[in-house]
């Protein structure tokens, strides 16, 4: 297909115009809900990014053939049952960066993380939202639990910014 000229009679036969650039995904929290979603994700062609507090869910991540990004710290988020647990500060400001930088390049940002027994964590400030495309998508599935998302009203759709927040 690359040696159809591009020409506009030659235009007929070129299935490569035709193509939509696949969406940029960004999974928070890759236990089950996670997985499932990077793999639904996958499935529709999507590019998936993933991160985990867990060193634990790398392979998970990558055996589905999403990207595993992680902050330059060595710290275990490895909790009771398999769960995340409550992370150091520095920790925290480093993932904070991460998410702005990811933030400004994907189209979609799914987030499940959830710590038992406490409030779902904030891990998507208003910033970042301002800082993603306009028709952008989060969906946030600690919603009931207070959410992961600044933005997010829980049991409704949020428009932030031109960013749509379920």
């Amino acid at each position: 297909m690359d040696k159809i000229p591009r020409i506009s009679r030659a235009q007929v036969f070129d299935a490569l115009r035709k193509q939509i650039p696949p969406s940029k995904v960004l999974v928070i929290g890759a236990g089950v809900a996670g997985l499932s979603a990077i793999g639904a994700a996958r499935r529709n062609g999507a590019i998936v990014r993933a991160f985990d507090t867990r060193p634990a869910a790398r392979e998970q991540v990558q055996s589905l053939g999403a990207e595993f990004i992680e902050v330059d710290m060595q710290e275990d988020g490895s909790g009771q049952g398999g769960y995340a647990k409550e992370m150091s500060k520095e920790f925290i400001e480093a993932e904070m960066k991460l998410f702005m930088e990811q933030c400004r390049e994907v189209d979609i940002v799914i987030t499940t993380a959830l710590i038992p027994g406490r409030p779902a964590p904030k891990l998507i400030t208003k910033e970042m939202v301002h800082a993603m495309k306009p028709g952008s998508v989060i969906v946030d599935l600690a919603a009931e639990a207070g959410g992961n998302c600044e933005a997010t009203v829980p049991g409704e759709l949020a428009i932030y910014d031109g960013v749509k927040v379920i």
